[in-house]
């Protein structure tokens, strides 16, 4: 269970940003924080969002990768609690590089929150190539959607003939692994979720971002 909490744990921080600090400033169209703590404050507050997006983005990976190692090569003890941790503190480093590399060192074009479009905006800099998104963020999010994409389908693809074997095996071992399929659908459909969510705000803004509907920009 602790792969399956970390996506749960950054969902309550993204809810904790955005009911605290987000959300009062889009009621009252202004920052919450007096200058100049305030910039600091809330640059700190916008990289936590990247970083909490960043994690779930890391964990389709790998409740993916755990989904094909016990339905599909039943290793059904492989992810002991100490691989699985030691994977979670890779996924949160991972994130939080990107993080720190998105925001701070590359030049263009970091992320922050802005109440006129009642959501998140990147920054750009005048003749500046967005170097975060092309090179850092969109690579990043199109391989957290196309590894669990294959994953699933060679699960997909492999669950009949699996599953005459382990049948004739194990009943127990069979109802097991019915179990494991489950899970495995949730977590596909949460997969399916995210990619969509991501590719339509990316793609939405460069169609019909207006000055009437610049919200969507978000």
């Amino acid at each position: 269970y602790i792969l399956y909490l970390q996506p749960l744990f950054t969902d309550v921080g993204l809810l904790l940003i955005f009911m605290c600090y987000c959300s009062p400033m889009v009621v009252t169209q202004f920052s919450i924080f007096p200058l100049p703590l305030g910039k600091y404050v809330a640059d700190i507050l916008d990289s936590m969002q990247n970083y909490c997006w960043f994690n779930n983005c890391l964990s389709q990976i790998s409740l993916a990768l755990n989904r094909i190692v016990v339905t599909v090569l039943l290793r059904l003890n492989f992810f002991t609690q100490t691989r699985t941790i030691l994977i979670s503190i890779l996924q949160h480093s991972l994130a939080l590089a990107i993080t720190v590399t998105s925001q701070y060192l590359l030049p263009c074009c970091r992320l922050e929150f802005d109440f006129t479009i009642f959501s998140y905006r990147e920054v750009y800099i005048t003749d500046v190539p967005n170097i975060s998104w092309t090179h850092l963020k969109r690579p990043v999010q199109i391989a957290c959607s196309t590894i669990p994409f294959i994953l699933y389908t060679i699960i997909l693809l492999s669950i009949r003939s699996i599953g005459r074997r382990i049948h004739l095996k194990s009943e127990a071992l069979n109802r097991r692994r019915k179990q494991e399929l489950k899970f495995t659908a949730q977590f596909a459909t949460l997969a399916a979720i995210y990619t969509i969510s991501w590719v339509m705000f990316s793609i939405l803004p460069t169609i019909v971002l207006t000055s009437g509907n610049s919200w969507i920009h978000g």
